[in-house]
């Protein structure tokens, strides 16, 4: 119990002094009263005790009866409501108060009476207006205790905390369009060119001719008397260049061979003219390109602000409630709760997790196991402890991290070669389980193979984990990393990016395929098979991300391959997916090793690429929800 303060000694000693008739029939302000009181935790103790002394001194005792019972009505409905929900809110109590003071007055006057058609409308008239007065005394007197005793009902002061929420969000929200101003900026009027412009076949003619005939002998003849046709010949010389990359002397018109005395020095450095300004394309067009990589990471950045702030903004008001009532049951089981947050978070909101400061009263000591038992006996869903929780709820305060358990787990295995006569194998993969619950089941494909290949998809896959673990969203993440190998300079990096993004709590299944091959969902003996036809990662600034969603149920068993795998199998896709009809293997290493040993056995050529299998099966938990 908590420690009763002058204030709210004050209000309890009261609640006695209030029980008298009003009008020597009826009590409404006194039962009103109490109501309020009692809305207050740290009253109902005493409270009750002090007002029954208040009515059996002060009420007659032809009446006492009545009231003693709806003073009882409205502890026992208080308790029945809150035993598995949060506290009594005003609303509920002021109706509660309303209902039995009515019922009440008609039942009694008439038990008293007798039962008849005038003494009912009599008694029921009666019961109104006091239950008129009650409604409205228990409204004053619950106001006057709001601010008698600094606070409202089991809501704690998180003015600040909420102000500094909506502060944040809406300083995400300004930062968000701020990026995505700059990238439309950046990105506005960016047209690839695929050719030198007007201006620029200017600019080059200039200077070839102020380079080869400002000092010539012959410059009178050739750009005053034929004009035409050495100025037609000359810009012919220019165009021949921009088509097929050099000039050579038997593509010069007859005339100008005749003409130009310097005909090798000018074919010379018409090349050379030409081939500045082709580099000077090159150059235009790859820092356009990094621009729009450089824009689109601007975009990422606004569209994970964005999200962010969506994230603040969707806090289910539930959460509020589930507080509410953990700390009430737990309260029954000598379990002392200084601080609780509930936060829903995961896809969509979809897991819940709780943040209990905590101590046992009385000098017992509890197992974490046992807190998650009880958190769970309450809340009505499982929870289990996260990693790192303190292992034991003792006397003094501790931070204990609860998590809701999820509906399915994994069961995971692979299996991988590399390919004829190499070391070392060119895919990487890894089963990367987020906070979310859900599991990232990644394979990439590095392009070639060998130690370079090794390192572009090994780079891919540890960039991503840590780009889902710190928050990015998965596309987010992979347009990132795609602008990242677009801006790598000379180097080209490709590689494949295969995911399953298997989510543990609702059993959908995401596929993303970027360059990657198919994906196989083996359900008893029907196979299905996930396909697609997008490029790999950093061919073009704009990647090409294709994804599927599929509902996945207990025993399905998701296999992803690599293009090694494939390629061994004469009619591919297909028969893979005849192959995984006939197998009847329910261990997922067991089943990825079958798998690369009948791709190896393959009649055929040498093994040219690396072969990699992943394996996983989903499985139901039993005990999901108590």
């Amino acid at each position: 119990m908590r420690r009763i303060n002058i204030r709210q000694w004050m209000v309890i000693l009261l609640s006695g002094f209030l029980q008298y008739p009003v009008t020597g029939v009826m009590n409404p302000f006194g039962i009103a009263y109490f109501g309020a009181a009692y809305m207050w935790p740290e009253h109902r103790n005493l409270l009750p005790v002090v007002t029954l002394l208040g009515m059996a001194a002060g009420i007659p005792q032809t009446m006492l009866l009545k009231y003693l019972g709806i003073l009882i009505g409205v502890m026992f409905i208080t308790y029945i409501l809150e035993w598995k929900k949060a506290w009594v809110s005003q609303h509920e109590m002021l109706l509660m108060l309303s209902l039995l003071i009515l019922s009440a007055d008609v039942g009694y006057g008439l038990a008293r009476d007798g039962i008849s058609a005038e003494a009912a409308l009599l008694h029921l008239k009666m019961g109104g207006i006091e239950a008129v007065c009650g409604a409205l005394g228990f409204a004053l007197f619950y106001s006057m205790m709001r601010v008698f005793l600094k606070g409202r009902v089991q809501e704690p002061a998180e003015t600040s905390h909420e102000a500094e929420e909506n502060f944040i969000k809406c300083r995400l929200s300004d930062m968000a369009s701020s990026f995505r101003k700059l990238s439309h900026i950046l990105t506005n009027e960016i047209p690839e060119k695929n050719g030198l412009s007007e201006g620029e076949m200017a600019r080059a003619f200039s200077e070839l001719t102020e380079t080869m005939c400002a000092a010539c002998g012959r410059r009178e003849h050739c750009w005053e008397k034929e004009y035409y046709d050495t100025c037609h010949s000359a810009y012919g010389l220019l165009n021949l260049f921009s088509e097929r990359g050099q000039v050579e002397k038997r593509q010069v018109p007859a005339g100008f061979r005749r003409r130009c005395i310097h005909l090798d020095g000018f074919l010379k450095e018409t090349n050379r003219v030409m081939q500045t300004a082709s580099l000077n394309l090159s150059w235009q067009n790859r820092l356009n390109e990094n621009r729009l990589v450089f824009a689109g990471q601007m975009g990422e950045i606004a569209e994970i602000m964005d999200d962010l702030s969506l994230e603040l903004s969707e806090r289910k008001e539930s959460s509020r409630k589930l507080s509410d009532v953990l700390i009430h049951q737990l309260n029954k089981k000598r379990i002392k709760i200084k601080k609780i947050s509930v936060t829903d978070e995961g896809s969509h909101g979809r897991r819940q997790k709780i943040y209990l400061m905590a101590r046992m009263r009385r000098g017992r000591c509890m197992t974490v196991k046992e807190l998650a038992e009880a958190v769970s006996e309450a809340a009505g869903q499982r929870f289990v402890p996260e990693k790192d929780t303190p292992e034991l709820v003792g006397r003094k305060y501790t931070v204990f991290e609860l998590v809701e358990d999820t509906k399915y787990r994994l069961i995971q295995g692979a299996a991988r070669r590399p390919r004829e006569g190499g070391a070392v194998s060119g895919d990487s993969y890894a089963f990367i389980y987020l906070d979310s619950g859900q599991v990232l089941m990644s394979l990439s494909d590095g392009m070639g193979s060998g130690e370079r290949a090794k390192e572009d998809s090994e780079l891919m896959i540890n960039l991503l984990e840590q780009m889902v673990d710190t928050g990015f969203q998965r596309r987010s993440a992979l347009r990132m990393i795609n602008s990242l190998m677009m801006l790598q300079g000379d180097r080209q990096l490709f590689s494949t990016m295969d995911l399953s993004v298997i989510d543990l709590y609702s059993g959908i299944c995401e596929f993303i395929k970027i360059g990657a091959s198919s994906t196989f969902i083996k359900r008893g003996s029907q196979v299905e098979c996930v396909t697609s036809g997008s490029l790999p990662m950093g061919v073009f600034p704009e990647m090409d991300c294709e994804g599927f969603c599929r509902n996945l149920f207990d025993g399905d068993i998701i296999v992803m391959v690599s293009d090694g795998v494939v390629n061994r199998f004469s009619r591919g896709n297909e028969a893979i997916c005849t192959l995984l009809s006939e197998m009847d293997i329910s261990n997922p290493n067991g089943m990825a090793s079958e798998i690369l040993n009948e791709a190896l056995d393959r009649p055929g050529e040498v093994q040219q690429d690396d072969m990699t299998v992943l394996v996983c099966t989903v499985c139901k938990k039993t005990a999901s929800v108590l």
